[in-house]
């Protein structure tokens, strides 16, 4: 009854964790790249590493899974932050950056216009992000509410950027500058007070972004039905009338195995024709010349 128990509750956590919305986290930089110095011995690389960690745990706690795109710091390409974004397919992707240039929090979005593709054309990768302009932008006006209630000084604007102009999903770039007060983005409660913001923000975006997904195709048609059978399709079109069934042909009964020793190929036997006999010739008998005894 306990293996049973356990066995319901790990498929029923599965089960769970399959449903629930996917949030992706790109903590900018990496390895050999450094980015900007923000404070004495600290990096770009370290502070987006820090933001992420900080970040994931609020939203795991709050029901969504979590994927990032480098957790060590690694040298970490844009176009690999792109495609795990791509084969995901997360309701958002949030790009992290540390700055010491400005004040507050500054989000940022594709320049690109939105564009409705024909989903059976593969997007060009430059232009991934098309398709995703509209929820982009609309994500960033969720972050951008949520941080002015936060008294956070926010600002907004568009660009061209890599990995973000590649993705596949929602997604909006978080620069964290320094606040009014000279806090830096290396301070950790200034790195959680701006986490909490962004998991907080996401709680609404998971209701909205469902009903801003493109609609799904519609059903194929239904199959023609005659005499209340339906008519199977054929492969070529659904509504080619099938052809009649071929007649089974019958095969006929093998012939009986040769008996063993004879093969199989014995010639038909043939009937001899008569051979005329030969005449017979009567050999001469000598006869003696006269004056001869014989």
């Amino acid at each position: 009854m306990t293996r049973l128990f356990s066995t319901v509750v790990l498929f029923s956590s599965a089960l769970a964790f399959a449903q629930q919305p996917l949030v992706l986290l790109d903590p900018a930089r990496g390895g050999a790249e450094t980015g900007g110095r923000i404070a004495d011995r600290t990096d770009e690389k370290q502070v987006t590493l820090q933001m992420a960690s900080r970040l994931a745990s609020l939203l795991r706690a709050r029901g969504f899974a979590v994927e990032l795109t480098r957790e060590t710091d690694a040298d970490t390409s844009n176009d690999a932050r792109a495609a795990l974004a791509n084969t995901t397919h997360p309701i958002a992707c949030v790009l992290l950056h540390a700055s010491t240039a400005g004040t507050g929090v500054h989000l940022y979005t594709t320049s690109m216009p939105q564009v409705n593709p024909d989903p059976s054309v593969p997007a060009l990768w430059d232009q991934a992000q098309a398709a995703y302009a509209d929820r982009s932008r609309a994500m960033a006006g969720e972050l951008s509410t949520a941080f002015g209630r936060s008294r956070l000084p926010i600002s907004s604007g568009t660009t061209w950027m890599r990995p973000l102009d590649n993705m596949q999903c929602p997604a909006v770039a978080v620069e964290v500058s320094p606040q009014k007060d000279g806090t830096g983005p290396e301070d950790p409660s200034y790195q959680n007070k701006v986490a909490e913001v962004i998991a907080g923000s996401m709680l609404s975006w998971r209701n909205k972004v469902a009903s801003m997904m493109p609609p799904p195709p519609p059903p194929p048609p239904p199959k023609p039905v005659t005499d209340g059978v339906a008519k199977p399709a054929t492969a070529t079109s659904p509504s080619t009338t099938p052809s009649a069934p071929k007649p089974v042909t019958v095969p006929k009964p093998a012939a009986a195995p040769a008996a063993i020793g004879t093969p199989s190929t014995t010639p038909k036997s043939v009937a001899p024709k008569p051979v005329a006999p030969k005449p017979v010739v009567p050999r001469p008998v000598p006869v003696a010349p006269a004056g001869t005894n014989q």
